[in-house]
């Protein structure tokens, strides 16, 4: 399952002059705040991430092809993997802080909601906080399932070090491996239409409220 399609939240220009803020002038300061807190950070995560995982494939790729009289040379290019695996720890680290950070700039914005007058702008705002909620803990869902999978391709490398390896558990392991992968690319999928619904939602909003945008 490749990272690199994980969806991301989108941007809008305001171009509505004000002295002072509205109410809906300053949803939209900390909804497009949120938004470039997940640009700089998450966003920028992803590429990194998957060469992470590209070089990992090619150095399993390396090791299956090896026998057991390159120990030597499985056992370096297994701990180069781990050193990878490792990498992707720390940008997964990175990543759940980047959305955290994004998602408090939201909950700024949800508490602006209060100051709406407008019934139709009220229930588009609730669409809003609807949609990112579920964003957000689908986020969670898929970085749990994410940090088991690391632990799983850590434990892989593991054993292919071990000279007493027998393909039966190997086996059972690599099994175990690819149906976590498996679980990766629903929980991705699904964060990417929890993220697509967020920003329809915020498009709507921001749409029929007195902002002059345009969206990227």
């Amino acid at each position: 399952m490749s990272k690199k399609f994980i969806a991301t939240v989108a941007f809008s220009s305001l171009f509505l002059a004000a002295c002072g803020q509205t109410a809906t002038e300053s949803i939209h300061s900390s909804l497009e705040e949120a938004a470039e807190i997940e640009n700089e950070g998450f966003d920028e995560l992803q590429q990194p991430m998957l060469d992470a995982e590209e070089q990992e494939a090619e150095l399993y790729s390396q090791i299956v092809d090896l026998d057991m009289d390159a120990y030597d040379e499985i056992v370096e290019l297994s701990d180069q993997a781990i050193a990878s695996v490792n990498e992707r720890r720390e940008l997964l680290a990175e990543e759940k802080e980047s959305i955290e950070e994004g998602f408090s700039a939201f909950e700024d914005a949800v508490s602006d909601f209060s100051e709406l007058e407008d019934d139709n702008l009220v229930d588009l705002a609730t669409n809003v906080q609807e949609a990112m909620d579920n964003r957000y803990a689908s986020y969670q869902d898929l970085h749990t399932i994410y940090e088991e999978s690391l632990d799983l391709d850590e434990q892989l490398y593991e054993m292919l070090k071990d000279e007493d390896l027998d393909a039966e558990t190997l086996t059972a392991h690599i099994e175990e491996t690819n149906q976590k992968y498996e679980e990766r690319r629903e929980a991705t999928e699904q964060f990417n239409e929890y993220t697509t619904a967020y920003n329809d939602a915020k498009r709507e909003f921001y749409e029929a409220s007195d902002l002059e945008v345009s969206f990227e």
